[in-house]
């Protein structure tokens, strides 16, 4: 069908407003490439075991339950899998990656727009400027400060990416509308419609949308819609066969969607009445945007009463248009539709606001009001007003990026914004206590725990920072705390293991390893560290079959292959324990413990300066690793370098002035040179801290009777 073209949209030719698409979007996130990985990113980049294997594709389509944002979402999973291939866990590759897809959302937001506007039942509405309207709407939107959550907040690119997949089942089926080909394009929506099922739960209100999109701006009714597309509603209906699987196998999400999981659904529903209205105040005044909201929810409907006064009137208002103007009431059934899933009465326990919702329901805001002010107003005056906006968003945007910078300044400036967000305080903790700011970090997890009395993750977060700290009791004492409140915490389980394991408790280890094994399948972290612990208690060959079985599943787990060279080491197949050393220091070259076991197995060999050079490795990458410069010590002491022997035994000490084996040894290197005196001191000391060292009391009675003899 051939339309005559204005002026305007001669001007602005397809290739242009491209263009002009990607440069502003480009300008207004030109800052978000170098902020770090923050809160969700950590577990579903950071710590995703079944990223690193890309062409393992079991792994990349079953990522693990505490994957977070990925869970349950193999297609967002299958592109961080992709990035990690591209650039390992750099932050700069994702946040590129993001962009791209926010730019591509854009073309295909501006294609699906300009087509919508330029059908018959829309014909003459705009004066042959659907281009001009469509582009205005894009750039709007696209820089709109509200969607810098969904852009720079890297595991929130599953809004991008069911964006693509929304826009695109929408775009098939307006290609299908005036095409010969028009079962292949009902096709391409299918398709489009089950990778964003894949994507996202947001996408389960795709085939409902087009349906209402079929009635308002092409059929004119549903009855005649579905007469005549009676097979596609069909097939987009089906993809939510796999929505419902993927839910199932993510288990609600991992306990965090849905009822039953300690939030009442009416009390959310409360909550959604703050949000909803929250998220309409920032998409027309976009300041104080909060990155987390917490998990707070409203108590009381004598609270929200106000908004939800004002939400139901919309909500009347959305359903009057659908049946009397079904073109505008379109408009409110794409915010309110799309925001279902997240703000209706299903609970989502973990986030109970969330700025990132409105990427997609965004669009029908700023439709509204650009196409509002382009029918009412004086069209070049909304044209310029509209225009002038566009940099004005952008800027804004810019300025919000930079909150990003930093993982301390994004939960600073939500600490600001919401004071009683106990999440937010417990987040700046884990950031001090990374820093070595210990003081700091406890004050911000008791800030959260006085926020949230009942808090697991801030006693685990205590109990890691007490670990750390080599405070072992306490770090169990934290742990017991968090195990309490949340008896299937798999982390605290873990968590605790390890401390069991340093107080020289391993077969309690075991258990604990055992039952986060049980809760968590396929948590490769619980099953080195079991495996390991099997070793410590000297269980050498339970501990070898765990860890092949770990390596079989992954076999590019560094952790895996150091603590199976420790036990083929200890079982004395030296060559075979070598072999792993050499793998896992391939994969973790920045680990002191990899280098320190390396180095272990290269003296059994007999390849003494090999291992003293891993040693010296293991003590750069951590520079109070004092049994390597006490293992040092010693095979300095074996070579006859006794000047290096005595350097090596005096940074042991430095670290662990109760160290008596170090002692003991530095003592017979002082007696070879002849220091008898300062040697009988260093054997004392070794028998003040270990009275019952056999060893130490044979060389101090050897040193007495050569005195007297003297």
């Amino acid at each position: 069908m051939h339309q005559s073209r204005s002026a305007t949209d001669t001007y602005l030719a397809t290739p242009v407003c491209y263009l002009l698409v990607i440069c502003a979007t480009v300008v207004a996130y030109h800052n978000s490439f170098f902020g770090p990985f923050v809160f969700d990113d950590i577990p579903a980049i950071l710590e995703n075991s079944s990223i690193k294997s890309l062409w393992n594709v079991g792994r990349v389509f079953a990522p693990p339950l505490t994957a977070a944002g990925a869970v349950g979402r193999p297609i967002v999973n299958l592109s961080l899998a992709v990035n990690y291939a591209m650039g390992g866990t750099h932050p700069v590759g994702y946040h590129i990656v993001n962009l791209c897809l926010h730019v591509l959302v854009a073309l295909m937001l501006f294609v699906v727009l300009q087509r919508t506007l330029r059908l018959p039942s829309l014909q003459g509405l705009f004066e042959n400027k659907a281009r001009l309207v469509a582009l205005l709407i894009t750039l709007l939107w696209t820089v709109h400060p509200l969607l810098t959550e969904s852009v720079t907040f890297v595991i929130q690119r599953n809004e991008l990416i069911v964006g693509v997949f929304y826009l695109l089942t929408f775009y098939s089926v307006l290609r299908s509308l005036h095409s010969t080909r028009e079962a292949l394009w009902h096709r391409c929506a299918i398709l489009a419609s089950l990778l964003g099922m894949a994507s996202k739960e947001t996408m389960a209100t795709a085939p409902v949308m087009i349906l209402l999109f079929d009635r308002a701006f092409v059929s004119g009714s549903f009855r005649k819609a579905w007469t005549q597309r009676r097979r596609l509603y069909l097939g987009l209906a089906a993809t939510w066969i796999l929505l419902g699987l993927l839910m199932a196998g993510s288990r609600d999400r991992n306990g965090t969607v849905g009822f039953g999981h300690g939030v009442p659904w009416w009390k959310y529903s409360f909550t959604q009445c703050e949000a909803i209205i929250r998220y309409l105040g920032l998409a027309f005044w976009p300041r104080n945007m909060v990155f987390d909201y917490g998990t707070e929810i409203v108590g009381s409907f004598g609270t929200v009463w106000l908004q939800a006064l004002v939400l139901l009137v919309l909500l009347a208002l959305t359903l009057v248009g659908t049946y009397r103007r079904p073109q505008l009431g379109f408009a409110g059934c794409w915010f309110f539709g799309i925001l279902a899933p997240s703000s209706s009465i299903i609970p989502l326990t973990t986030q109970t606001m969330a700025e990132h919702r409105m990427y997609l329901p965004l669009i029908s805001v700023v439709a509204i009001v650009v196409i509002g002010l382009f029918l009412k107003a004086n069209k070049k005056t909304g044209v310029l007003a509209l225009a002038l906006l566009v940099p004005l968003l952008g800027w804004r945007t810019v300025q919000r990026n930079k909150d990003y910078k930093s993982a301390f300044s994004i939960w600073s400036d939500t600490v600001s914004k919401r004071p009683f967000n106990a999440r937010a305080y417990n987040e700046l903790g884990i950031i001090m206590d990374a820093l070595g700011k210990a003081p700091e970090a406890l004050a911000y997890y008791d800030k959260a725990l006085q926020l949230k009395p009942y808090f697991a993750k801030a006693y685990y977060n205590k109990g890691q920072m007490y670990l750390k700290a080599g405070q072992v009791s306490m770090a169990i004492e934290q742990f017991d705390y968090a195990l309490r409140i949340k008896p299937d915490y798999v982390k605290a389980l873990k968590g605790k293991a390890i401390a069991l394991v340093q107080a020289g408790q391993s077969n309690e280890a075991i258990a604990l390893y055992e039952k986060a094994l049980r809760m968590s399948p396929d948590d490769l972290e619980a099953a080195d560290n079991l495996g390991s612990a099997l070793l410590g208690a000297g269980k050498v060959t339970e501990s070898i079959e765990r860890l092949e079985s770990v390596l079989r599943v992954e076999p590019e787990d560094g952790e895996a292959h150091c603590n199976l060279g420790a036990a083929l080491l200890q079982k004395g197949e030296v060559s075979s324990a070598l072999s792993h050393f050499e793998i896992a220091i391939r994969l973790l070259p920045g680990s002191a413990k990899v280098h320190y076991n390396y180095a272990l197995a290269l003296r059994q060999a007999g390849r003494l300066t090999d291992a003293i050079d891993e040693y010296r490795k293991a003590t750069q990458l951590k520079p109070d690793y004092v049994v390597a410069y006490y293992n040092m010590g010693n095979i300095y002491a074996q070579t006859g370098q006794i000047e290096q022997a005595v350097a090596a035994y005096e940074q042991a000490l430095k670290y662990k002035p109760d160290y008596a084996e170090a002692h003991n040894n530095y003592g017979s290197i002082l007696r070879r040179l002849g220091r008898f005196k300062e040697a009988g001191e260093q054997y004392l000391l070794a028998l003040k801290y270990r009275p019952d060292y056999p060893q130490a009391q044979k060389n101090l009675a050897a040193l007495r009777k050569s005195s007297s003899g003297q």
